[in-house]
């Protein structure tokens, strides 16, 4: 068996930078390319020299998996600096996760098929060049990040999902709304304003629509995209926020009824509502 040590250390080398960078950006982390690059290089360096190892001396399996799980997340803690603890061991955690993921995609390449007796092995891809390795790894990392990216927005975008109870003159009413920071709209006075969708505003309004002394507004001028439009602004007299179990209560709300579309949403929140120090917080 023949080993090219220069490019079985270039491959260990641009995988181990690779991987390391994908595991810090996951956990947030600073990304130093200098830092990375000489821990990748000690990485190099240790799995070149331990493959060198490997063909002289063998080891029982077990002690091998503790062997490279431990380096693994020394490398990972040497990447970058970290804000505690636990970001550190995330960032390990993620750097093994990636690192077994590639593994197994170049165990999946590399992997002997069926050959005819005497012939020897024959692998799925024969003298696959280096630089496609190499590539791979860069890809498979800018990939990952790419994932996690969305991933994480996503979860951004359901932790800004909260259920919220309306009260307004006898009525309840429960609605699905998004906090929303780029909601600006105000009434005349300042005060911030919540855009409530239209079927929403039918179900806390109808029975005052037709009523002697209906319900108060006025009329907010909203700019947008599609220009400069005028809403319909009202006042409930209480509002309840959701977060998990705890209940966040906002007095004298003031409602606006949108024109547009909001999609799956019922109410879209100022976040001036959720951080209101006047708000009262209780138990669910």
């Amino acid at each position: 068996m023949t080993v090219w040590l220069d490019l079985l250390f270039l491959n260990n080398f641009c995988a181990d930078a690779a991987l390391l960078c994908c595991a810090v950006k996951t956990v947030k982390g600073e990304v130093r390319l200098l830092r990375i690059a000489l821990t990748a290089l000690l990485g190099a360096l240790l799995g070149t020299a331990y493959c060198v190892f490997r063909l002289y001396y063998t080891l029982p399996r077990p002690l091998e998996l503790v062997i490279e799980y431990a380096v693994a997340a020394a490398l990972a803690l040497l990447s970058a600096r970290f804000k505690g603890v636990r970001t550190a061991a995330l960032c390990a955690i993620a750097y093994i996760g990636y690192m077994a993921a590639f593994a197994g995609i170049l165990t999946a390449v590399f992997t002997p098929v069926g050959a005819e007796e005497g012939e020897g092995a024959v692998y799925r891809m024969q003298a696959l060049p280096s630089g496609v390795i190499v590539s791979g790894a860069v890809v498979f990392a800018f990939a990952s990040v790419r994932l996690v990216r969305l991933l994480s927005a996503r979860r951004r975008l359901l932790r800004y999902t909260v259920r919220c109870r309306l009260y307004h003159r006898g009525k309840e009413v429960e609605a699905r709304a998004l906090i929303d920071t780029g909601n600006r709209v105000t009434t005349r006075a300042g005060k911030p304003v919540a855009v409530a969708g239209r079927p929403l505003a039918l179900r806390l309004l109808e029975d005052s629509l037709f009523s002697r002394g209906g319900t108060p507004y006025e009329r907010v001028r909203v700019r947008s995209v599609g220009g400069e439009k005028e809403i319909f602004v009202f006042t409930v007299e209480k509002m309840e926020i959701y977060c998990g179990d705890k209940a966040h209560i906002v007095k004298s709300v003031a409602v606006g009824v949108g024109f547009e579309r909001q999609g799956e949403y019922d109410l879209i929140l100022p976040p001036e509502l959720i951080l209101d120090e006047g708000g009262e917080d209780n138990r669910a």
